[in-house]
């Protein structure tokens, strides 16, 4: 089963941004690292159930338009266009291999994978792949699929917050379209009934939401960004 991995945040001051909800919340936030390839950097913030806040801030924008990953595209165009906050997210699994095959199986497009490195604070080197399934147009971008090498933590526990993710909500007007398109991209399974056109799924450290309107939000045990 997928797991929610993390929320990416885009942020023309990583640093403040993630120090404003940590503060208010009493919450422990950490460095980042920069990714050199994409002109990009950022703030992170652990939870206890195994996900995070990212918050992406620009570095080289030169090297981030340069940038063929679908991620990198994104967040650039939406930092030039000043919308700042949640506009992307990942699902986490242990078998990215396995969803390859299964989107070429199912003529479903996608990019990638991707690798993806940074240098954390420690001098250590984390790796990861990404993999971006691609939706039909009109439709808010699909979430992407992220594999790491190793266990993606801080590298003091005490870093991690007591506090559990919940939930994800996403918004669209389109909430019919984009619900056949979840479950057959990421064959979701076990969706409840819907109630007032809201869709739920099971995730392995919470839960995935569909309603109408338009937005991005996740739901920790006693706050929402």
């Amino acid at each position: 089963m997928l797991a929610f991995d993390h929320i990416v945040v885009a942020s023309e001051n990583p640093l403040d941004d993630r120090r404003q909800l940590t503060e208010k919340y009493n919450l422990t936030g950490v460095p980042g690292g920069h990714h050199e390839n994409w002109g990009t950097f950022n703030e992170l913030s652990y939870f206890s159930n195994r996900n995070y806040i990212e918050w992406l801030g620009l570095q080289h924008p030169d090297t981030a338009s340069q940038s063929d990953n679908p991620l990198i595209q994104q967040f650039k165009q939406t930092f030039d266009q000043g919308n700042m906050g949640p506009f992307q997210f990942a699902l986490r699994t242990t078998d990215m291999d396995g969803y390859i095959s299964y989107f070429r199986s199912q003529n479903i497009a996608y990019t990638g994978p991707f690798p993806g490195e940074r240098m954390r604070p420690d001098g250590s080197v984390l790796k990861w792949r990404m993999l971006f399934p691609k939706g039909p147009a009109g439709l808010p971008p699909l979430p992407f699929l992220i594999e790491w090498e190793g266990v993606n933590e801080p590298s003091q526990a005490s870093d991690i917050n007591a506090e559990k993710f919940q939930s994800l909500s996403i918004g669209t007007e389109e909430i019919e379209r984009y619900k056949e398109v979840l479950v057959h991209t990421f064959q979701l399974k076990n969706m409840e009934e819907p109630s007032q056109l809201t869709y739920r799924w099971p995730l392995q450290n919470g839960e995935l939401i569909l309603t109408k309107g338009q937005h991005i939000f996740v739901h920790f045990d006693t706050f929402q960004l």
